[in-house]
């Protein structure tokens, strides 16, 4: 049935190319999706391979298995991008792209861990005073100098490089345990 809508695409046919991208769609969103973890990347480069298609039709080579075709053609595509954009390091997109067939399940456990660090995280975070937490958060969260940051507290830029290796001191203490077990 699908070669024969590939074959159907060769030869002009629109509404082959609708029917094969209606039935694809959604498959290859959640390959392209588990390969990159990028939503706006995937729908984009999954739009670019249909239009490619379409542009190219004339020099498409027959298929035979052209959900396979599709998938193997969609992570090239996104690695391309990837690639071109920089957004993502290659090593770690190449561990995701031979990773294909992760399971549901594999996903929420990973979801679930996340949501769990960042828990514990915030539960690290309680163990600092207000202030340390102020001057933390202008530090790495908003990107401040140690010389910025004395100038909108009225302390010394030296107090300021002491208070972040004491909160990160405490922070280390308390994620120890996460981290490393």
């Amino acid at each position: 049935m699908e070669d024969q809508l590939w074959d159907a695409i060769r030869d002009n046919d629109k509404e082959a190319f609708t029917t094969l991208y209606k039935a694809h769609y959604q498959l290859l969103f959640a390959e392209g999706f588990r390969t990159c973890g990028n939503k706006d990347l995937v729908k984009d480069c999954i739009h670019e391979l249909f239009l490619e298609i379409w542009y190219n039709r004339h020099k498409l080579p027959p298929v035979q298995h052209v959900g396979a075709y599709l998938k193997t053609y969609l992570r090239r595509k996104i690695q391309r991008e990837a690639g071109k954009l920089q957004h993502y390091a290659v090593a770690d997109m190449e561990t995701r792209i031979t990773e294909t067939e992760r399971p549901y399940e594999e996903l929420l456990i990973l979801m679930q861990s996340k949501k769990e660090m960042a828990d514990k995280v915030q539960a690290a975070m309680q163990q600092l005073s207000q202030r340390q937490i102020e001057i933390i958060r202008m530090k790495f969260f908003e990107n401040k100098s140690y010389e910025e940051i004395s100038a909108l507290t009225t302390t010394t830029p030296r107090t300021i490089y002491n208070q972040v290796y004491d909160s990160l001191k405490i922070l280390r203490k308390c994620l120890r345990v996460v981290l490393f077990f």
